[in-house]
């Protein structure tokens, strides 16, 4: 089964080629798929920081189990 390429790079190219092929103009499905990648990759970044976060909590929480141990 062939993949495509769906990086904020390939799809940069082809709403340039979208836009070209719409001799300049902002055609309506380059700005859909211009807006798309950005809106993937900023809910990208915000899965990101959700999982470090996720990681300093079940840190703090070993730590803490831890120090319980200490006094049981």
């Amino acid at each position: 089964m062939t993949q495509i390429d769906i990086s904020t790079t390939a799809i940069s190219t082809r709403v340039e080629h979208i836009e070209r092929c719409a001799m300049g103009t902002h055609h309506q499905d380059a700005l859909r798929m211009r807006a798309l990648a950005a809106e993937r990759d900023r809910l990208a970044m915000q899965l990101e920081d959700v999982a470090q976060k996720s990681i300093e909590q079940a840190e703090q929480i070993l730590s803490i189990n831890a120090e319980l141990r200490k006094y049981q």
